[in-house]
């Protein structure tokens, strides 16, 4: 059975994973169900890596309250900082859907593979296929090693993922955008079905691509499991003033939205393009638009240790 993003957060789980492995002297054997172990993970988490940055609710997709970083303010909170600060912009709303379809692997146990890898042949005719598909915008095939490219980059401080994980691990897939939302269903139940393709993702768009460089969550009422809200209650309006207060302050910021509950909300829903969400699983998080990119790690370093923030990083462009 294939890994879901509903079984995230994929990070925890690889660490888990060689948490069982650390306290003996691992055998070859041993070591090949870890690394298959974590491929499965891969799979989920190289698309979902990329919601994780993008939509500003990662922990929606797992479903599970506890999780929640942040709560919403209340809609008629006055913004605490200066002109920088204002609510999300009322669009433009992402087009279309971008779609990944990973390819079988010889290792691989899923239900369309049961460790057969495509052939070349099957690989031909998927491609040629999806080119002669009038939904489809754009496919293109990208290697392992293209895969990993990208992969690498997204958990650059991630020691644990880099010592495990590395091209080998990375699945052949086609990637590519449909012209229309409203072939997004028919065509994920469609590739399902062809011969030597293992997973399917279907992705409505990036809200935030183009909008913002920069995301910071805020400690909410229900603590996560690890990090700096994990000891502590929600932020604090004090701390909110604070932190709005140095981020109006910085001349590389042009501009601040407010991201509530309700947004994240539908942002993600926007995104994932599959059922509906709770309000309360949802983060509130500050969306920062730079007046150059370059300068993302200096306004990072500048709020992410400051009490009340859960987390900060850049967004993904691509």
């Amino acid at each position: 059975m294939a890994v879901c993003p509903e079984d995230l957060p994929w990070k925890r789980k690889i660490v888990i994973f060689g948490r069982v492995e650390s306290d003996k002297t691992p055998s070859e054997a041993r070591v090949r169900g870890f690394r298959a172990a974590a491929r499965r993970v891969v799979l989920a988490a190289v698309v979902t890596v990329t919601a994780m940055t993008s939509t500003g609710a990662a922990d929606a997709a797992i479903g599970d309250p506890g999780r929640v970083l942040a709560q919403a303010s209340p809609p008629d909170a006055p913004w605490a900082g200066g002109q920088k600060l204002s609510p999300p912009p009322d669009g433009p709303w992402p087009q279309g859907a971008d779609f990944t379809l990973f390819l079988c692997r010889s290792d691989d146990s899923f239900d369309n593979c049961r460790e057969r890898a495509i052939t070349a042949e099957q690989r031909r005719a998927l491609q040629a296929r999806l080119e002669a598909m009038p939904q489809v915008a754009e496919a293109r095939f990208e290697t392992r090693a293209q895969a990993w490219a990208i992969f690498k980059e997204d958990i650059a401080d991630d020691e644990t993922l880099l010592s495990v994980l590395g091209p080998g691990d990375m699945p052949e897939s086609f990637k590519g955008t449909l012209h229309r939302r409203a072939d997004i269903a028919p065509f994920r139940t469609a590739m399902k079905k062809i011969p030597g393709v293992s997973n399917v993702y279907v992705l409505g768009g990036r809200f935030w691509k183009g909008k913002a460089d920069i995301r910071v969550t805020l400690c909410g009422k229900q603590k996560p499991y690890e990090g700096p809200c994990a000891k502590r209650g929600p932020v604090t309006r004090q701390e909110k003033a604070a932190i709005e207060g140095r981020l109006s302050g910085m001349r590389q910021v042009e501009q601040i939205y407010v991201e509530d509950a309700a947004h994240a909300k539908r942002v993600f829903e926007h995104f994932w393009a599959r059922g509906k969400f709770r309000t309360s699983n949802f983060a509130e998080n500050y969306y920062i638009r730079l007046t150059d990119r370059g300068d993302a790690r200096v306004v990072i370093g500048a709020v992410k240790d400051m009490p009340g923030v859960q987390d900060a990083f850049t967004v993904t462009t691509g």
